[in-house]
């Protein structure tokens, strides 16, 4: 039975890692999100200001009608990240995962030392296994279940981790930073490019 309870003090730091790691991702897309939706905002009013000021500048002129479609592209953009963001909730969930962690923190604490000693009060190592992995199953039933990615993250060294991170980065951060990077270069290419015209 010790060696049972030592498996679930193991798997309570598995998930504890993992609950740690999906808060800080969830978090990241927090970050990102209102980012993107910044940078997108601000171009969008800047870029439409100039086109306006300097209507008669020989770029905006040249480049009306390409400079039309960005606004709208960015207006759109900037819409469906709104939604992303207010349907996400990233923020929230993220404090949900940090709470978990904590949560089967505490769990772990509460039964470490009692893996190698005998319980007090008279409890077997049987009985303390089947409380605390009621416990453990009630923390996880009550909230969210980190994804594989963070599993995966936390649990590998190496050149599987870098491989893990850049399959991270590129399915769930790339988009925002595409998004910032080509918003941030319209914006210079407008700006410099009405400044050499004037």
């Amino acid at each position: 039975m010790k060696s049972q309870l030592q498996d679930l003090y193991r798997r309570t730091g598995l998930t504890k890692e993992s609950c740690f790691y999906a808060s800080r991702r969830i978090g990241k897309h927090d970050t990102l999100s209102l980012w993107s939706l910044t940078t997108l905002a601000f171009c969008l009013i800047i870029v439409s200001l100039i086109t306006q000021v300097y209507s008669d500048n020989g770029f905006v002129i040249e480049f009306e009608r390409f400079i039309d479609i960005s606004i709208t592209s960015m207006s759109v953009f900037a819409l469906v990240i709104s939604v992303l963001i207010q349907k996400s909730d990233f923020s929230l969930r993220s404090e949900k995962y940090r709470n978990q962690a904590m949560e089967i923190s505490g769990l772990r604490i509460s039964f470490r030392h009692l893996i190698d000693n005998e319980p007090s009060n008279g409890v077997t190592h049987e009985e303390l296994y089947t409380n605390k992995s009621q416990k453990y199953d009630d923390i996880l039933n009550r909230n969210l279940v980190h994804e594989q990615i963070d599993y995966l993250i936390t649990n590998s060294k190496g050149i599987e981790l870098k491989y893990y991170k850049t399959k991270l980065f590129i399915t769930e951060y790339l988009g925002y930073w595409a998004i910032i990077i080509i918003t941030i270069s319209l914006l210079s290419w407008v700006c410099v490019g009405t400044y050499s015209a004037s």
